[in-house]
């Protein structure tokens, strides 16, 4: 595809540092298929998302975001119900879910290099409700409440800076000296509130943290989410969890129920405040609705991954 008029914004503290000679070096390759290109580093949280308003305000028709999956959420959270220019994601973060999700080549450059390639799609957002509060927030990926929202609260910004997905693995490691924050589920199918679990993921993405798969059956093109939730407190079962997540099978252990939706409850289950994560940053804490919204961006994905969210409608019609 060409484009008249980008803005690329990076932001120089995601990961472990994205140099301004990186972002260069991208904004020359995707001068080859646009007709300007215009390079913005973020300065401040919630910077992303006054560049991406001002950027669609000022006729943009491609944003770029060289960076992470949070501040990928900052601007579509800008730009959620308005018209908006087509969205490209490149890797410049700690875990980059969404790089990894659609098949984007692992480098910034090359990853810019793909552009005319790629092919826009509609993407329906999640939205969670959070009823102390009565705000909102929408999520491109995933919400996640109780085990993994916990890390991502307490994990530390130096930590990650040096050490990547290491510096989650140290914080979940911490984690479990601490008793679990529980909570329930409640689907609109649902009587009464299921088992007590410390893990509920809501998902429009297959992979997760980079390359673990919580819920391997999402599908951003999908018309609905996939949720997995951990039953129980116990350790042990948390721990082989994630082992059966790195594995890609977390359908397989025992206390992970997985589930198709396009709306559910989150309550606590207990004293203790569960927080909750939308993209891999804290947003707020339980009770909240997650559901699908019928507001939608544009994001640019290659053909392959477009298909195979085809093939696997075909195999959920065959399967009924």
């Amino acid at each position: 595809m060409q484009f008249h008029k980008a803005v690329c914004i990076f932001n120089p503290a995601s990961g472990r540092r994205t140099p301004e000679s990186r972002a260069s070096e991208v904004e020359a390759v995707l001068a080859r298929s646009a007709g300007s290109v215009e390079l913005l580093a973020t300065d401040s949280p919630g910077h992303a998302g006054q560049i991406a308003r001002d950027a669609a305000d000022r006729g943009c028709d491609l944003l770029v975001c060289l960076s992470g999956d949070g501040t990928v959420n900052e601007a579509v959270q800008a730009l959620a119900g308005t018209e908006s220019p087509a969205l490209l994601v490149l890797p410049g973060g700690t875990a980059n879910v969404l790089v990894h999700e659609i098949g984007l080549p692992r480098q910034p450059v090359a990853a810019a290099a793909a552009l005319p390639s790629l092919r826009p799609w509609s993407v329906r957002l999640g939205q969670v409700h959070f009823e102390s509060t009565a705000t909102s927030r929408y999520f491109l990926l995933m919400c996640g409440a109780g085990l993994d929202a916990a890390i991502a609260m307490r994990v530390s910004a130096r930590l990650k800076r040096s050490l990547g997905q290491g510096a989650y693995w140290i914080s979940g490691a911490s984690q479990c000296l601490r008793r679990f924050p529980m909570l329930r589920v409640i689907s609109e199918r649902d009587a009464q509130p299921g088992r007590s679990c410390c893990l509920a993921v809501v998902s429009k993405s297959r992979m997760y943290g980079g390359r673990l798969v919580f819920t391997p059956g999402a599908h951003l093109l999908a018309g609905d989410f996939q949720a997995s939730e951990v039953t129980g407190s116990s350790r042990l079962v948390c721990g082989s969890y994630l082992v059966a997540s790195a594995l890609r099978s977390p359908q397989l252990w025992p206390g992970v129920r997985l589930r198709r939706c396009r709306e559910l409850r989150l309550i606590p289950d207990g004293p203790s405040p569960v927080p909750v994560q939308v993209d891999g940053e804290i947003a707020g804490f339980l009770p909240a609705r997650v559901s699908l919204s019928r507001t939608a961006c544009t994001l640019l994905v290659p053909p392959e991954y477009a298909n195979s969210n085809r093939h696997r409608d075909r195999q959920s019609r065959q399967g009924h």
